[in-house]
């Protein structure tokens, strides 16, 4: 491990981040998988696709600052910050680079660390998530509702705003237990770190510029009845992203992770396992792993150069 190794007991530690101190849960072996969740939730929100994946693959399932098993955060923190965090859990890992698994505030996360340290970054399946700021009309609905639940807590009122921006009609109709568990988890959350969750989210800047940077494969996913991320967000991620694709879920909304377990199965297995054909060593920061030698460079030769 590194010098800021992750404390805990069992396959959940503990990670100082620049966000506070974030649970992460490892499990399983092979090519290291980083997966973080949408606001509301935590880790178990993977709990279909850890199942699918963690035999071939070594998932490090985060818990959001203030979400799950996580502290509550230090200080205001915004998207970048949570980039930086979602960095600091690699080293504590000694994982050079991974592939990043996020939906929603987690896929926010994701293309922000492909943008800024490209090299960490393996590749990225974004989920029901936008590289634009929050819409306006949104955004002041959502600061309304943030007042609301300062005040209150989640009233049954609040609760009921929420849902459709959370799970689509069909859920509603076919399952809506999905959005019971989410309102059971908030409820059990300190305020105050929700609510600072809701401020990195809401106004947060645009990346779309940025896009044209990001030069990892990259799969972009979103529920068809996802009225927080609709597909048009989507639809400007892969336009932006040099050869991502683009997959709409039908009968989903925003959390197509619960909603739709089996179809978000069905896209990210595929492309974690095209995107590891080949999976090198130099992916993970563990001196007792045997690297393939390389060359050295000839005189006048530059060395590899750019950020980490």
């Amino acid at each position: 491990m590194s010098p800021a190794s992750p404390t805990g007991a069992g396959n959940v530690h503990h990670v100082s981040t620049r966000v506070g101190s974030l649970a992460v849960e490892e499990t399983g072996s092979g090519p290291p998988v980083i997966l973080w969740p949408s606001l509301f939730t935590d880790r178990s929100m993977w709990r279909h696709q850890r199942a699918a994946l963690e035999e071939r693959y070594r998932l490090l399932l985060v818990d959001p600052p203030g979400h799950g098993d996580s502290g509550p955060p230090r200080d205001d923190y915004d998207l970048d910050d949570c980039a930086t965090a979602a960095v600091e859990v690699l080293d504590a890992f000694d994982v050079r680079r991974a592939t990043w698994v996020g939906l929603s505030w987690g896929g926010m996360t994701a293309m922000r660390a492909a943008i800024h340290r490209p090299k960490r970054v393996r590749a990225m399946a974004l989920f029901d998530t936008s590289a634009d700021r929050e819409p306006t009309r949104q955004r002041l609905a959502d600061m309304v509702m943030a007042a609301v639940y300062r005040r209150l807590g989640l009233t049954g009122f609040l609760e009921r705003a929420i849902r459709p921006l959370m799970i689509g009609e069909t859920s509603e109709k076919v399952r809506p237990e999905v959005m019971d568990e989410v309102a059971a988890h908030v409820r059990g959350l300190e305020r105050e770190a929700v609510l600072a969750a809701v401020r990195a989210i809401i106004h947060r800047d645009s990346i779309v510029a940025d896009l044209p940077r990001v030069a990892c494969p990259t799969l972009v996913a979103v529920g068809e009845e996802d009225r927080s991320t609709p597909p048009r967000f989507a639809r400007a991620i892969a336009a932006g992203i040099p050869g991502a694709g683009l997959h709409v879920i039908p009968e989903a909304g925003h959390l197509t992770a619960l909603e739709a377990p089996d179809e978000v199965n069905r896209l990210l297995g595929p492309f974690l396992d095209a995107a590891h054909e080949g999976f090198p060593v130099e992916d993970t920061l563990d001196e007792t792993v045997d690297r393939p030698r390389r060359r050295p460079p000839e005189p006048g030769e530059a060395g590899e150069a750019g950020e980490d």
